[in-house]
């Protein structure tokens, strides 16, 4: 087979029409609508958990001479990425690669790069729950059989020269500077340049230590049978380097961890560490000796991209903290528990003042006193004494398969609807946290599984967004009256409860959570127009859950299906 018979065939599997999938409104989550092989559980990228991985001997790389050559690249943007191919204009020998237990000679087809939003995330695999900047990904292929293996290097990104000194005779370094200085001017879809590398400098130095595990490619049609090997050492880049794709090229570009079901991940160096942070120590176990593999020795000021949740805690320490919210709530390892039920005011169920305001960050509605009512005071709940609500806000995502800062055994909903009370005598918060769950509409017409609103509940909710969807400034505010009864809906019995904190900066921690088990069912347009005219998206991911427990007030509880979320710390 002929290089270039190889790069059509992998570019038809990596480039499909842009307006199919994307990372925005048609991204990760929702890929499997579209592409069922996106859903499957051979799917990459994963998180690596080192304690996990299981030593395997293998052989050494070897890298063909050729790859010590220059070649001509032509860099493309394929509305995705920038994917860079070589070019076959040029009379060049091939890229070959055998060796570490891969079965015959693969032939280079591509690399190419995934970032994202800032320089503490961007990489696609994760290394015990560690994103970096970016990742670079070989891609090679067997002329006999077409498998695909893909290596895979991490890039560490450093935000200033002082701290981070650069060796000006580094090969590497100057090297990725050539491509930095040709791909960030491929700004439009199809713009391509042609480039001359040498891919032995690009790869760097650091290919002796390896995790390895069969995945999947981690754009659609995410087609499986991959053969990953990801290097443990990353390449060393400036970030001003990596901002200039995001300024130029896409603002981000990778797809985060999927489940690893039953498949194990190798290493091939004998000694490895368990994480600081006890979920990751977590592993599954062998389905055939029962026993675990290879186990040894109130409101944000910043918003949620550039500044986002990766990089709160250089300025909000808490929010590195081991008590931080939202988490992904696993239900094999929640414990039964007796609460009373909450109480309710008695005034709770009529219409009250508020105020909403865009905060920059999200929709915020307070509760305007008034002459004869100070306060809606809750109890119950086995909350201690009595609490007087705050306000509300919503979290929203770009689609409708992601926006909830909770997870459930992974899942992702389309919102989450925060509730925040007060103890006015101990100054804690609690907060009720109520799933928003997406219908699509047919016609203007909801679908099958929203006519399960109740129609009063869906009317107060009709009545907010549309006035919230008006308040497209920072600062604008409107007035309106609200039932918080109808607002919260009426499947308000099961729920988990655990201590936390405040998903948004400065993240102060012993907040009280409770999060609902049932969410309300919105239609899709009413999220549109959140993230049309507020913001794209506003939510924060789920945070270490290191050795806090969580409890539920259901007696009946079921596991997940993907193995990966019945793993369960220690109650010791």
């Amino acid at each position: 087979m002929k290089t270039s018979d190889v790069c059509v065939i992998f570019f038809l599997l990596i480039s499909i029409s842009a307006d199919q999938w994307n990372y925005g409104n048609l991204g990760p989550d929702i890929w499997s609508e579209y592409y069922p092989l996106c859903s499957g559980k051979s799917q990459s990228p994963i998180n690596i958990l080192t304690a996990c991985t299981v030593y395997k001997d293998f052989q050494p790389f070897n890298f063909i001479l050729t790859l010590d050559e220059k070649h001509y690249f032509t860099l493309k943007n394929n509305g995705h990425t920038i994917i860079s191919t070589i070019n076959n204009q040029h009379k060049q020998s091939s890229i070959e690669l055998t060796g570490s237990n891969l079965n015959g000679t693969f032939e280079f087809v591509n690399f190419h790069l995934h970032w994202g939003e800032h320089y503490k995330s961007g990489s696609e695999h994760q290394i015990n729950g560690v994103k970096y900047a970016g990742e670079i990904h070989f891609v090679y292929q067997n002329r006999q059989t077409s498998q695909l293996a893909v290596l895979g290097i991490f890039m560490q990104s450093h935000l200033h020269k002082k701290k981070f000194v650069f060796d000006k005779n580094d090969v590497t370094r100057n090297e990725w500077q050539k491509y930095f200085d040709k791909a960030q001017t491929l700004t439009s879809e199809n713009d391509s340049i042609s480039c001359g590398l040498n891919v032995t400098s690009l790869m760097g130095e650091n290919l002796k230590d390896f995790w390895r595990y069969e995945g999947s490619l981690t754009t659609p049609p995410c087609t499986e049978g991959i053969i990953w090997t990801v290097f443990k050492q990353p390449i060393d880049f400036m970030e001003e380097q990596i901002k200039n794709l995001r300024d130029n090229v896409y603002f981000e570009d990778y797809r985060g961890p999927q489940p690893l079901y039953n498949r194990t991940v190798y290493r091939n160096f004998i000694h490895e560490t368990s994480s600081s942070i006890p979920d990751y120590n977590l592993c599954l176990l062998d389905s055939e000796n029962k026993k675990t593999m290879d186990m040894f020795s109130i409101f944000g000021v910043i918003n949620c991209s550039i500044l986002g949740p990766d990089v709160w805690y250089a300025k909000y320490p808490t929010c590195a903290g081991q008590s931080q919210s939202p988490i992904n709530i696993l239900t094999a390892c929640t414990i039964y528990k007796t609460f009373t039920p909450f109480i309710f005011g008695s005034r709770y169920n009529e219409q009250h003042s508020f105020t909403l305001k865009n905060n920059r960050y999200t929709i915020v509605s307070t509760f305007n006193s008034e002459p004869n009512l100070s306060a809606l005071k809750l109890t119950g709940g086995g909350l201690q004494g009595i609490w007087e609500f705050v306000g509300l806000h919503l979290h929203w995502g770009e689609n409708h398969k992601s926006g909830s800062e909770h997870q459930v055994n992974g899942f992702k909903y389309a919102g989450e609807i925060h509730f925040i009370y007060m103890n006015p005598n101990t100054r804690q918060t609690a907060v009720l946290g109520i799933f928003m769950q997406s219908s699509f509409v047919d016609n203007g017409t909801p679908s099958s599984t929203a006519y399960f609103i109740d129609e009063d509940v869906r009317k107060e909710w009709r009545r907010f967004f549309d006035i919230a969807q008006t308040l497209k400034t920072e600062g604008s505010t409107a007035i309106m009256r609200l039932n918080l009864v109808l607002l919260m809906g009426k499947n308000l019995r099961d729920f988990w409860r655990y201590e936390g904190s405040l998903t948004t900066p400065p993240c102060t921690q012993g907040v009280i959570w409770t999060m609902f088990k049932e969410p309300i069912i919105f239609v899709e347009s009413e999220f549109q127009v959140l993230r049309q005219n507020i913001y794209f998206k506003n939510n924060r991911g789920p945070q270490s859950l290191y050795t806090r427990k969580i409890y539920r007030n259901f007696f009946r509880e079921t596991l997940s299906s993907i193995p990966d979320y019945n793993c369960c710390p220690s109650r010791d």
